[in-house]
């Protein structure tokens, strides 16, 4: 059976490191484990994205320290558009469908973070 060139071995390499797939949005206090599972699930459920649980919980995080917070109203949400205003009831959704689809070790973990916010709200 013939090798593989030592160079085709380091550029396939380089090709695994560049792939959307192997990159996780560090998402602070969560192990990398649990980032692992939630690239699997936002890769394997059609309600999420890549990158919906981190930005989800961004959004969460904004409006539940945001000094105005108690003047939403559903029924005026902005502009619509997530990556502008976002909604807040929706990122509370997605966090808490990720949370139910993770396994149980990676659900806890997201959902220290996520009962911190809510406490604060």
């Amino acid at each position: 059976m013939p090798r593989r060139r030592p160079w085709r071995v380091r550029a396939e390499l380089a090709v695994r490191r560049r792939c959307r797939k192997n990159e996780l949005n560090p998402i602070r206090g969560l192990s990398r484990q649990t980032l692992t599972e939630i690239v699997r699930i936002e890769e394997t459920r059609n309600y999420l994205w890549p990158g919906a649980v981190g930005e989800s919980l961004r959004r969460w995080r904004c409006f539940v320290y945001e000094p105005h917070h108690r003047l939403y109203d559903p029924r005026h949400p902005g502009c619509t558009e997530w990556l502008c205003c976002g909604d807040p009831v929706l990122a509370r959704g997605n966090l808490e469908g990720a949370m139910r689809a993770l396994p149980r070790r990676a659900a806890r973990e997201l959902r220290v973070l996520v009962l911190e916010l809510d406490e604060a709200y």
